[in-house]
């Protein structure tokens, strides 16, 4: 049995010379011989031969070869093809080849290997199989699988098969357009009415409404504008019934603003104007509502629309007005719509000062300079100086208006200061720290003393601003305002300021006090604030051991401060008597003899009351004999007290006092203070006789 070889197929009966062509053509193409493989096959006329050679080449992938062959075979559709095709892959190109030479196995095969889906979707197209067009879509060509479904639903179309083409339409999502026109060239008008009302679609019941309208099946043609939604053709066809309650309702109900302005202009043709303008502003269709009530000189109407609209329909409405002489209208709507300029212009104009009041609360610095100027000047002429200032302030015109405050006291708030301080760049440095300082004093002298505290550190016044600051008695404030200033002086009033609170009691006061002095140097106040200290801890805590460290601490910045000789001798013998008392107090409990000598001794002293209270050294030896239980000496001390006009009370408890009196067998005496407090109190009891006397 003679087989022949896939490549020879076809070619069984040819005769010897062109078999050994066809054989020196296959060899020398498996060679990649292109030139001699043409050469050997150049005398072969039969077309036969060529369409074989041709399919070789596809099959072997020499797309050069097979566009010469398809020339020698005269197959003009397929050459064209090929030249017009312009796809970048060589195996596209070769599939065109295959396709024209009716090789479609082939072809897919080489639409798959390049993975060109699209054009594998095609060819099943082209072939009739439209399952696999479908799946390929599905699958691998999504962005083609509307067009596929569309092109299927026109081949059933074509076969007539309605049902699976309206089904494809649905798919490929042109049934909105295709299903009427599928269904009325059939002329199946039941069918397309089923059709659009399974549907459920605004689109669909929208084209079938207009489609009964053109018949002239009004009514039913609105009940399928109703279905679709479409309230401007409901209003459209309501008007054209002249149903004009009807056409409203519509309206009210749907609110839709087309519907709106077409009732709005069936209003206007039939003359009811205020309907109309109502029905164009409900349709957003402000300026055809402006015509008309400019057109019918209906002001009120005008104001409100105009109010209520742009800009541009604002200064429409204005120029309305201003031509009418309603200059009051037209200046409260340029100042709506931004135009600031023209509102004065008017105000001025027509001496409108309310307007012109109300108005300049809104100026800023953008308006013109000299509308701001205009406008300052009228208000300083009608003595409303707090407005001039700030439109002075807004216009750059800093020292009229720091003139102003000062000549008629006008109160300076924060804002108003921070409007008519000039930037650095816009005022020489000499001049604007002249008009701060004026400024500062201002507020000051109005009480303002946190603003002045301000103008006065950008004008540079730091120690102003600081005594400004101290009025205002914001203690952190004062604080950290030292502390950014760093200037000695400034140290010294705040810890001044300072030493007035109650800083025994709060460590942290005490703490900034002592860094403020240290910081500014000033030796000789903290000399004297370490000698307050210790006369705190004396008068306060009677707790001399403490007020000895205080006095060594001013002794070391009082001679750190250049001292003078008797001042610091001074303090030597101050310090030498608190030490000499805090060691008898603290002899008491283990050497009470030594204790009793040396207060003694103490109040022998000439200068004992510069250090110690004479009645803390009495108030120590009372306690020592009360604790030994010898109460003669308890009131011969206590005696003693009384003789130097010492008081009892800051010194010793009155219980102990009557103890002490009860034992000697004597009267508790009565104290200065105390017959003091009984005369004042007899004074006002007679007082008070004398006017109930009187009543």
């Amino acid at each position: 049995v003679t087989v022949s070889m896939r490549d020879f197929a076809g070619l069984e009966n040819v005769d010897a010379a062109t078999a050994a062509a066809l054989m020196n053509f296959s060899y020398y193409l498996a060679c990649g011989n292109t030139d001699d493989a043409y050469k050997s096959v150049k005398g072969v006329s039969s077309k036969g031969v060529w369409e074989s050679m041709a399919k070789m080449c596809v099959k072997t992938g020499r797309l050069d070869v097979a566009q010469k062959c398809l020339g020698q075979m005269q197959h003009a559709q397929g050459a064209a093809a090929l030249r017009e095709c312009e796809e970048p892959q060589e195996q596209a190109r070769l599939a065109i080849v295959a396709t024209h030479l009716n090789m479609t196995k082939e072809a897919e095969h080489l639409y798959t290997a390049c993975e060109r889906w699209d054009l594998l979707n095609t060819l099943h197209q082209s072939n009739g199989e439209w399952e696999k067009a479908i799946g390929i879509a599905k699958s691998k060509d999504r962005i083609h699988l509307r067009t596929t479904y569309f092109n299927y639903a026109q081949h059933l179309e074509a076969l007539g098969n309605v049902q699976e083409a309206l089904r494809h339409y649905e798919l490929s999502e042109t049934a909105r357009t295709e299903a009427p026109r599928l269904l009325c060239s059939l002329g199946d008008y039941d069918e397309l009415e089923n059709y659009i009302s399974q549907a459920q679609d605004a689109k669909l019941y929208r084209w079938y409404a207009q489609y009964l309208e053109s018949k002239q099946q009004l009514d039913a043609a609105a009940n399928a504008y109703r279905k679709a939604e479409d309230w401007l053709s409901l209003v459209r066809i309501a008007c054209f019934y002249k149903d004009v309650e009807k056409a409203m309702q519509i309206c009210h109900e749907s609110g839709d603003k087309a519907a709106c302005y077409h009732l709005g202009r069936h209003f206007e043709q039939e003359g009811e104007i205020k309907k109309a303008i109502h029905y164009f502003a409900s349709a957003g269709r402000v300026q055809h509502a402006l015509r008309l009530a400019q057109q019918n000189n209906m002001e009120n109407d005008l104001m409100s629309l105009a109010l209520s609209s742009t800009p541009s329909n604002m200064n429409q409405a204005a120029r309305y007005y201003e031509q009418n002489e309603q200059f009051a209208r037209a200046v409260t709507l340029y100042q709506k719509a931004g135009n600031v300029s023209r509102a004065l212009e008017l105000c001025f104009k027509a001496e409108l000062f309310d307007s012109l009041r109300k108005i300049a609360d809104d100026l800023n610095a953008d308006c013109d300079p000299e509308v701001l100027a205009r406008c300052a000047e009228f208000f300083m002429q009608h003595e409303q100086h707090d407005k001039a200032v700030h439109l002075l302030s807004i216009s750059k015109q800093f020292e009229r208006a720091v003139d102003l405050c000062c000549e008629h006291n006008v109160k300076v708030t924060d804002d108003m200061a921070e409007r008519m301080t000039p930037d650095k760049a816009a005022m020489e440095a000499t001049s604007r720290a002249n008009l701060l300082l004026r400024m500062a004093k201002l507020c000051k002298k109005q009480g303002s003393f946190q603003l002045a505290c301000k103008k006065f550190t950008q004008a540079g016044d730091k120690v102003k601003a600081m005594k400004c600051l101290l009025k205002c008695g914001d203690t952190e404030k004062i604080a950290f305002f030292a502390g950014t200033a760093r200037q000695p002086e400034i140290y010294v009033l705040a810890a001044n300021y300072m030493q007035s609170l109650d800083w025994h009691n709060d460590p942290e006061i005490m703490k900034q006090i002592i860094t403020f002095y240290s910081k500014a140097k000033a030796y000789d106040k903290l000399s004297a604030f370490y000698d307050a200290c210790a006369q705190v801890e004396i008068d306060e805590y009677r707790d001399y051991e403490k007020a000895v460290g205080a006095l060594r601490e001013s002794h070391k910045f009082l001679v750190k401060s250049n001292g003078t000789t008797d001042q610091v001798s001074e303090l030597d013998l101050r310090i030498s008597l608190v030490e000499r008392f805090a060691e008898a107090r603290r002899l008491a409990k283990t050497d009470a003899d030594k204790m009793v000598q040396c207060c003694q001794e103490l109040l022998q002293e000439e200068d004992i009351e510069a250090a110690v209270r004479v009645g803390d050294v009495y108030a120590q030896l009372v306690e020592h004999y009360i604790t030994q239980q010898d109460n003669v000496k308890a009131h011969k001390v206590i005696e003693q007290m009384r003789q130097r006009q010492i008081i009892l009370s800051p010194y010793l408890d009155k219980e102990l006092v009557e103890q002490v009196y009860a034992a000697v067998g004597e009267p508790v005496p009565r104290e200065e203070n105390e017959n003091a407090v009984d005369e004042v109190g007899d004074d006002i009891d007679e007082e008070i006789r004398s006017e109930e006397g009187d009543d």
